[in-house]
């Protein structure tokens, strides 16, 4: 028997043991993905202060000032709760992309806000998204600054600002960096997500279910049970902390952690000492406090009845939203853990019926009228990362065609009259202006844009039941919500509701009452409003929110979130016994209205203070480097510079090698540049004391230089249910040999390095282990361009299938290359050989290989705070090889069958990691050690880098 470390499948040639590290143990680099992502058209600018450096696209003046405004007065006046120690950060604003979101990071410290607001409010709010993203992204400079100490601060010298990004990720739990930063920007607004009854869903659900998970559960989630995510979590201990011990007490603890007073577990030690518990007692007295407060509501008298829809699910299933489609039947959005989201039309009796399923997508609500679905799709320019569409499709159950309505545009939450003539939407546009279009529902052709002078963000937008007005929440510039009805004629709007800071969700026009989802109580309810007199009725009363409804027979039908996800209830609609709402009254309970002593509201009050706007000039920081990195890829082991500019277009690696097998050392600086359609890139390494073992014992030396340059040009060709991407890429290599005592027959040798990569993937649930249907082609052909004789041609391609069960998979595998034979010079051998073999000597290989992959068992166990199993399974396989030895003029078979165990964990509850092992039946002898069987440690890389 033989033990020996393999990679499950060969590492792409950019994808070694050495970025892997880098990638788990500086997690912030997962964020910046968008490498020269947008065209070099875009023109920046920048305001340049003490405290920060907002850039901005040409034409967001007024977004970089207020953006400025508010990062400057939180610099000096908020931060009492976490330290007062001073840095400058470059703030970068995003207008291309339709995501909403936005991110801190190390490496280089930076930060970008994505500016498009997003589709619903009921999750993340309704504020201003530049002055939520302000509120929330600078709490998180604040933490990555006042981190910078102690421990930390060593690290931040020793390794730069990765150092310290990897240093402070391990002393504070991820709960506390984003927990914090919620808590601050619902402590410094009238809003934020403290003040929003279904940012606690989650853990409300679990606790009227009676679930109570782990803290370790909790902090690493399940591939089993739904676990809320971090953000949730962190809030809740945030405010327990902050109610119980005061305005510092995190900025205490957190201080305590990054100079790891206490060496292990440094934060769950300060906690001990400070308030008697560690962390898993900590978590266990605030989800105490707060399930008696969620548990008390729920028992209320005023709650209403109701009876579920659908028999339970076996697995966590989601039916978001819900239309009527005649008697007994409904039109859904459903999603599980096992399969992805789809349209179902489901009726009473509990049959499911797949209508079709939608793409990916910015915003996953769609509508229902007449038999018609509509819904938005996404779709991104093929070469810039940062610029992306939202296009609209629709579904007609009468013909089973489904139709694309708009190309390049940016639309959300479209609507369709019942004679499938016209469509209204919600749009959006990179210079931030809002509105409704009207197009025509054959052609998308716009017939006209609705008024908007005050620049309302519009939400769901619907049609009244004579098409002749549309009902739609709006947000004002406050971030405050109201429904109103505009007139498609005159575009004449009037308020049904009054503006305020309780959120809206999606509305149902039934008749001449408009129903809604509203945020007035500790959870979101069903409302109704009366066109006629504008009299705000409550409908639902229930313990955890509700989503979506649907009107049909004098029946409710709406969708409410569970522990098992969102899930189908009904209940008779009686209109008489609706109680009015008072709409001067805040009906939330304590918990839902928290006061921070940190000043309140400031988005009112924070002046203007109209700083110089400058031209950024692209080429501005271009090396800026910012970390060393030490990588361990046995037998190499590297010390490498990082840089990278703020707008992410070029980057910077300077490093030494140590090869442990020859002695040798390599010094190397590589630049990589992204601005341009292709990418552009150039490098040179020298390497001291390369070697070889000779025949008669003796090893040989030499010295090597390499120079080389070339371009790669990226394509996302992804859209509808696919992530696909294609990279062409062509690099050429002058490398000189400096013979020690000895001559090569080649002093050097010219070569051209040319590779085509293809990537297509179906999205897969989150149990899925793989795509249902996927392929993965890379083809390589390295030949030399001068008298030197060496060529070597690659090729390999991953077939992914379902398998017999919704978690199965079939990967079929095919691999061929040739080289010369020569052998004046050898190329990178990255060939899949059949697993259990050694490398054997050949002129061309070829290899068929087949696994079937499955799940055995869900753990959810943990040890320590140290590693967290999540989910056990297995893999059959089969590889069948056959190379031609051109010396001996023979093919040889190699042949293996066996299996493999694959543990998916994670480390330290944060970093996801795959680790297994494998056993080898080798159907033919190995000539190289005439082995029969072998055990292999198998470290699955090529997963963290899958689409």
């Amino acid at each position: 028997m033989k033990c020996t470390i393999q990679p499950l499948y060969p590492v792409p040639a950019a994808c070694t043991v050495a970025h892997l590290l880098i990638l788990l143990l500086f997690p912030s680099l997962l964020l910046a993905q968008r490498f020269g992502g947008n065209p070099p058209s875009l023109q920046w600018r920048q305001i340049n202060t003490d405290t920060a450096r907002v850039i901005f696209p040409a034409g967001l003046e007024a977004q970089g000032q207020r953006v400025a405004d508010i990062v400057h007065y939180l610099n000096r006046q908020a931060r009492t709760s976490i330290g007062n120690r001073q840095g400058k950060v470059d703030i970068v604003l995003q207008n291309q992309t339709l995501l909403s979101n936005g991110y801190v990071q190390l490496g280089p410290f930076r930060s970008e806000f994505y500016l498009a607001p997003p589709p619903s409010s009921l999750e993340l709010g309704s504020l201003q998204w530049e002055d939520q993203l302000a509120l929330h992204e600078y709490r998180h400079v604040l933490q990555n600054i006042n981190f910078r100490q102690g421990i930390s601060k060593v690290f931040s010298y020793l390794g730069g600002e990765l150092g310290q990004a990897a240093v402070t990720n391990i002393a504070v739990p991820n709960w506390f960096w984003e927990g914090d930063a919620v808590t601050m920007e619902t402590a410094l607004s009238a809003q934020g997500r403290g003040r929003l009854p279904a940012f606690f869903d989650g853990f409300r659900g679990l606790a009227l279910s009676g679930e109570d998970y782990s803290y370790m559960k909790i902090r690493n989630g399940s591939y089993r049970d739904y676990v809320p995510n971090h953000y949730e979590l962190g809030y809740l201990l945030s405010t327990y902390g902050r109610n119980h011990y005061g305005q510092t007490f995190w900025k205490d603890v957190t201080t305590d952690a990054v100079r790891f007073r206490g060496l292990f577990y440094p934060l769950s030690q300060s906690l001990r000492r400070r308030t008697g518990h560690n962390i898993t007692g900590f978590y266990q007295a605030a989800m105490q406090e707060y399930n008696q407060w969620w548990k008390e509501y729920a028992a209320r008298k005023e709650i209403t009845p109701a009876s579920p829809l659908l028999p339970p699910a076996k697995v966590v299933t989601n039916y978001r939203y819900v239309y009527s489609a005649g008697p007994g039947q409904w039109v859904v959005l459903k999603s599980s853990y096992q399969r992805i989201p789809g349209f179902y039309l489901v009726d009473s009796s509990g049959h499911e019926q797949l209508i079709t399923r939608p793409g990916s997508r910015f915003d996953d609500f769609f509508s229902y009228s007449n038999g018609r679905l509509l819904w938005t799709e996404a779709r991104y320019d093929p070469r810039w990362g940062w610029k992306d569409y939202s296009i609209i499709k629709m579904h007609d159950r009468a013909n089973g065609k489904t139709y694309t309505i708009t190309h390049h545009t940016k639309y959300f939450s479209p609507d369709i009259t019942p004679d499938g003539e016209r469509i209204i939407t919600a749009f959006t546009t990179p210079g931030q202006r809002y509105g409704l279009h009207l197009l025509n529902a054959h052609t998308g052709a716009l017939l006209s844009a609705l008024p908007n002078p005050d620049n309302w963000y519009y939400t769901f937008p619907r049609f009244t039941a004579d098409g002749g007005a549309v009902i739609s929440p709006v947000r004002n510039r406050e971030g405050q919500m109201a429904l109103v009805r505009q007139s498609l004629a005159d575009g004449a709007a009037t308020l049904l509701t009054p503006f305020s800071y309780n959120v809206i969700g999606a509305p149902v026009v039934s008749g001449d009452t408009v129903y809604f989802t509203g945020s007035r109580k500790d959870v979101n309810n069903i409302y109704a409003v009366t066109l006629a007199d504008k009299k705000l009725y409550q409908v639902t009363d229930r313990p955890n929110s509700v989503l979506h409804a649907a009107v049909s027979n004098r029946q409710l039908v709406f969708s409410e979130f569970t522990s098992n996800g969102y899930s189908l209830y009904t209940a008779p609609l009686r209109a008489g016994a609706w109680p009015e709402v008072d709409t001067t009254v805040n009906a939330h309970s304590a918990w839902l209205r928290p006061d921070f002593k940190e000043g309140g509201n400031i988005l009112d009050s924070i002046p203007a203070r109209h700083y110089p706007v400058q031209p950024y000039h692209k080429a501005y920081g271009l090396f800026n480097l910012h970390s060393w990195v030490p990588t361990f890829d046995d037998p190499d082991y590297s010390l490498t510079l990082y840089g990278n500019n703020v707008l992410n277009t070029a980057s910077t690696a300077i490093g030494y090698t140590y090869n442990r097998n020859e002695g040798s050392s390599t010094l190397g600086a590589n630049f990589l540049y992204g601005a341009w359609f292709p990418y552009l890139q150039a490098g040179v390494d020298y390497t001291i004391n390369r070697s070889v073992l000779t025949q008669n014992r003796g090893r040989l030396y030499w010295n090597e230089l390499d120079w080389h340059g070339g371009f790669t040009i990226p394509l996302i060709l992804s859209s509808g249910l696919y992530g696909r991407s294609l990279s062409l890429s062509s690099n050429y290599h002058y490398l000189q040999t400096y013979a020690r005592g000895f001559k090569f027959v080649d002093d050097g040798v010219q070569y051209l390095s040319n590779a085509l990569v293809f990537n297509n993937q179906r999205v897969k649930a989150p149990q899925n282990i793989f795509t249902h249907f996927g392929q993965y082609l890379y083809l390589q052909y390295t030949h030399s361009v001068d008298n030197v004789p060496a060529h070597q041609l690659y090729g390999r391609m991953d077939l992914y299938l379902p398998g017999l069960f919704p978690n199965h998979n079939l990967v079929l595998q095919g691999a061929y290359q040739r080289k010369d034979t020569m052998q004046r010079y050898s190329f990178s051998d990255n060939f899949v050989y059949a697993r259990g073999y050694n490398d054997p000597f050949y002129q061309h290989i070829f290899k068929l290989g087949a696994n079937y992959h499955f799940p055995i068992v869900y753990p959810d166990w943990g040890f320590a705070h140290l590693v967290y199993l999540l989910r056990l399974r297995g893999n059959v396989f089969y590889d069948h090889s056959e190379a031609y030895d051109f010396r001996a003029k023979v093919t040889t078979r190699y042949a293996s069958t066996g299996g493999e165990l694959f543990f998916d964990t994670k480390i330290g509850n944060t970093i996801p990691f795959t680790f297994g092992v494998r056993y080898s039946h080798l159907l033919d002898q190995d000539p190289a050690d005439n082995a029969r069987n072998r055990f292999d440690f198998i470290l699955p890389l090529q997963q963290l880098f899958s689409y």
